[in-house]
């Protein structure tokens, strides 16, 4: 294997008339492909991919049907194509259009004008990752504000703080929770994979790796999925499928360790040498005692009931006797391999889903071998490798957890949060709609002064902005961008391909011409090429290279450092672990020092079953239906929420089990209303057996599109989620309960 990067062009030779260009497509997607635009005349006329043939050593970099999608995107009718001022009320749709001078004049003197009336944690910076590269990314919005005197800050990331609090809660700070996991090139090693909540040929999560698990089956590696929903992985590649209640998976975890602990299948030496908490001669001096995570799961402390697999029964819907089987096959399988997706963690207590997750694969002696895996699906290389541009630090101190926007906005500094906002500057990203309880979130804009919405369309964000700024694409400017996983070693350079749409202006411009007006200086004292050389600099070698052939192919670790931790396991002595134990805690010093670090509540020391929120004191026969929500294969998140022709490769249902649809009249195709005491939707059924009994399930990023009712017509799921977050500041979209009738009844 070759230990010099390798610049390679995955694209097809230009037709007569014809340019093509490689890039990859700039949202926050769990891919990061190959995506080629085929240019005549100025305009991309279709797309193609990297066609090659799967080599796992040297891996194509296939696109999907978002990436197809681009061209439908890019010339949407609906794209935003020059600044506009809201005429009508907020919401209604009605702008005019504007020149630049006098949209970023106005701009310029609403973020003066609060600044000075009300101080800068006034300003929330609400863009989040519709657009998401190294240079023409969200950290532009966030070094103007930060430069502008700082904002205040949702803080917590909308889809995997559970994962990102666990990580450096149990492996330490200073691992980046992208690099806590293993390549895919080592699930071949496995000789038992489970798939806890994790679907990456629906949701996608990293280019290549359901090739790589195809692999891994091919092989008699046996796989084991735990979901809901029998999604698209499940039925390509599962060797039994396990459904279980959503936000139930700690309990089924720690039930499972009160198995192998039993059935004495624990690694008692690699406890004893890299665990700290499993059991009490394992607990830090000072630890009470009864506090080890062994005696938890023998009732020997805490609630004192033994953790066994009828307990979780009850709980989580899997049969005792199932629970008893695959804990055994898990603590004899060596080495078995626990990859876990984000969605369980995005539960009420979503924290000690993913602690018990690392707990499991710690006392099984799994985390940090060969085949083995440390919980987390994402890989081993990390993306720290190429630069982003510099945001620089926030100079105030207001930071508020996103699940939390809709009350921070309507209550502010009466609520007990950090600020009142009467500036929301949105750039890139579709909050409102993203974030839990849009209706709430909607309602709460009255008490906002003015909002900007930077965009490519007038999403359900954009569409409440008082000034809306036409953005480019990804095809419309250059950028560089790396594996989203984490995982792969390459990157890939997005070369422009065509001139801006109409008068769409580049992120970092719009900011630089903004900084102008307010007084800030050297906000971009570079060219895009001097900044993407700058980022690259520490990666790739030949840049000119790089620009004209599109990918960077860089040297993989050997077999036995493609796994996380392989150091901290193979010289426990030279390599700790950057927890202050410097050993894998099970057992948290930090959380037992400051149990509820960010005043949200208190989080165990060890991982436990806490049962998930109540019903908002509604009884079982009022909202009976668990709710919970799935990526869908025609959107990232909202992104491309506006395309017909491909919402066509996954259409919007709600999903519904035959037993549940009998007992309401319901048969398949038919238009239901999903609701609780949140709110709403409206959209068609899917009876399946697909999904588990008592337990819906709905796509995200549909665009909330309320009619005269406030009732969604479109299926965002965020109609109906509760705007609460998790201990951990996780948002809590699986926690939810509802009721479905047929429309109209």
């Amino acid at each position: 294997m070759s230990m010099e990067t390798i610049y390679e062009a995955p694209r097809l030779a230009p037709k007569p008339g014809e340019r093509v260009v490689t890039s990859t497509c700039g949202h926050n997607c769990g891919g990061r492909c190959v995506v080629n635009a085929h240019v005549r005349g100025g305009k991309i006329t279709r797309i193609s991919t990297d066609a090659r043939r799967w080599n796992p050593d040297h891996p194509p970099l296939p696109a999907c049907a978002r990436g197809v999608g681009q061209v439908e995107r890019t010339y949407h009718p609906d794209r935003l194509q020059y600044p506009m001022r809201r005429t009508g009320p907020r919401g209604s749709g009605q702008f005019e259009r504007i020149s630049w001078d006098e949209a970023l004049d106005e701009v310029a003197a609403q973020l003066l004008r609060v600044r000075e009336t009300y101080g800068n944690a006034a300003i929330l910076d609400g863009s989040r990752s519709g657009t998401l590269s190294k240079l023409h990314g969200r950290a532009t919005a966030l070094r103007f504000l930060h430069m502008f005197g700082g904002c205040s800050n949702l803080w917590s990331s909308m889809s995997n703080e559970a994962e990102i609090f666990s990580v450096k809660t149990v492996y330490g700070p200073d691992i980046p929770f992208k690099a806590a996991g293993r390549e895919p090139t080592d699930y071949i090693n496995s000789k038992l994979i489970w798939m806890w909540g994790w679907s990456p040929a629906d949701g996608t999560f990293g280019t290549g790796t359901m090739a790589y698990l195809k692999q891994a089956k091919a092989a008699g590696v046996r796989i084991v999925c735990i979901d809901p929903r029998r999604t698209r992985t499940s039925r390509q590649l599962a060797d039994e499928h396990i459904f279980i209640r959503p936000s139930t998976d700690a309990a089924a975890l720690i039930a499972m360790a009160q198995v192998i602990v039993e059935e004495d299948l624990h690694d008692q030496t690699y406890c004893d040498t890299h665990v700290l908490g499993f059991d009490e001669a394992g607990l830090p001096d000072g630890a009470p005692a009864g506090a080890s995570y062994r005696a938890y799961l023998m009732g020997e402390s805490g609630d004192g009931i033994r953790k066994t697999p009828e307990w979780a029964a009850e709980i989580t819907g899997i049969p005792a006797d199932t629970i008893r089987r695959l804990a055994i096959e898990f603590g004899t399988a060596k080495p078995a391999a626990l990859q876990t997706g984000y969605a369980p963690g995005r539960t009420a207590h979503g924290e000690q889903f993913h602690r018990a997750a690392y707990a499991l694969a710690a006392i099984t002696g799994n985390v940090g071998i060969v085949g083995g895996n440390s919980g987390s699906s994402n890989g081993a290389t990390g993306q720290g490798f190429i630069k982003t541009f510099p945001a620089g630090p926030n100079p105030i101190d207001s930071r508020v957890s996103t699940p939390l926007l809709a009350d921070f906005l309507d209550r502010g500094t009466s609520g007990g949060y950090p600020a009142d906002i009467k500036l929301i500057y949105a750039a890139g990203g579709n909050i409102f709609n993203q974030s839990t309880n849009t209706a709430k979130t909607i309602a709460a804009l009255d008490n906002v002064e003015f909002i900007v919405g930077q965009d490519h369309f007038l999403t359900p964000t954009t569409r409440y902005a008082d000034i809306v700024l036409p953005a480019t694409t990804f095809w419309e400017r250059s950028d560089v961008h790396v594996p989203w996983a984490g995982a792969g070693h390459y990157a890939i350079y997005m070369d422009k391909a065509i001139e801006p749409v109409g008068e769409c202006r580049d992120d970092i411009d719009i900011f630089g011409d903004l900084a102008a007006r307010v007084g800030i200086e050297g906000y971009n004292d570079k060219s895009e090429e001097e900044w993407l050389r700058e980022l690259t600099a520490d990666a790739i070698d030949d840049f000119d290279a790089f620009r004209d052939q599109g990918v960077a192919r860089f040297p993989a670790p050997a077999p036995e450092d493609a796994v996380a931790f392989a150091d901290q396991i193979r010289e426990p002595d030279a390599h700790r672990f950057s927890t202050p134990s410097g050993k894998i805690e099970i057992y948290s010093t930090t959380l037992a020092e400051n149990p509820d670090p960010f005043g949200l509540g208190d989080i165990s020391p060890i991982p436990t079953w806490v049962p998930h929120l109540d019903r908002d004191g509604e009884g079982d026969t009022d909202y009976p239906l668990q709710m919970c929500s799935a990526k869908s294969r025609a959107r990232t998140h909202s992104v491309h929420g506006n395309q017909e022709k491909l919402r066509k490769v996954d259409p919007d249902f709600l999903w519904m089990h035959p037993d549940d649809a009998a007992a309401r009249g319901i048969h398949d195709g038919q238009k239901v209303r999903v609701f609780n005491t949140h709110g709403a939707s409206i959209l068609p059924v899917k009876v399946t057996s697909d999904i588990a009994p008592g337990v819906t399930s709905m796509l995200d990023g549909a665009w909330f599109t309320p009619n005269e009712d406030g009732v969604d017509t479109e299926g965002s799921p965020n109609a109906v989620t509760a705007p609460v977050t998790a201990r951990c500041g996780a948002t809590t979209y699986n926690t939810n309960f509802v009721q479905v009738r047929p429309v109209n009844i």
